[in-house]
């Protein structure tokens, strides 16, 4: 298995790298520890003791476990897509326009302030990389 192939177009193979990297950044960005284990246990004892709803869980519970899910994905999909595997350029393509439509909706709601932009930046770049002609055409002819 290899995590990089320099035999495909530059293209792709910068896909790939952003995939890695804006992986890295979520990772780095969120959270991840033990506390977050036991908020997940206080919330479902929480919910299943009290008349609260999963929507008051929304705001600690969902936001980790997504972002885990666009992590792996990212991580998986540059993965499969240097292997040359159709489903990995997929997997990343979904990240990549998931990640899109949250910026997107996040930058709606506050304000598109710095962060935001360039977040938007970093997407829509792995999009453009992912769906360039030269992408496109080696995808076509060498992906299985």
């Amino acid at each position: 298995m290899r995590w990089l192939n320099r035999s495909q177009p530059q293209t792709l193979f910068s896909a790939v790298l952003l995939c890695y990297f804006s992986a890295a950044m979520l990772l780095f960005g969120t959270r991840i520890d033990s506390q977050l284990a036991r908020d997940i246990f206080e919330g479902m004892v929480s919910l299943l003791a009290s008349d609260r709803t999963a929507a008051d869980l929304s705001d600690s519970i969902i936001p980790p476990a997504v972002t885990l899910l666009l992590i792996g994905a990212y991580v998986g999909g540059g993965a499969g897509t240097a292997n040359e595997r159709r489903w990995g350029h997929w997997l990343c393509s979904a990240a990549a326009i998931y990640a899109t439509m949250a910026t997107l909706w996040w930058g709606a709601r506050t304000s598109f302030a710095l962060g935001v932009i360039m977040r938007l930046m970093f997407d829509a770049l792995l999009l453009v990389l992912l769906y360039h002609p030269m992408s496109r055409s080696h995808r076509r002819v060498w992906f299985t």
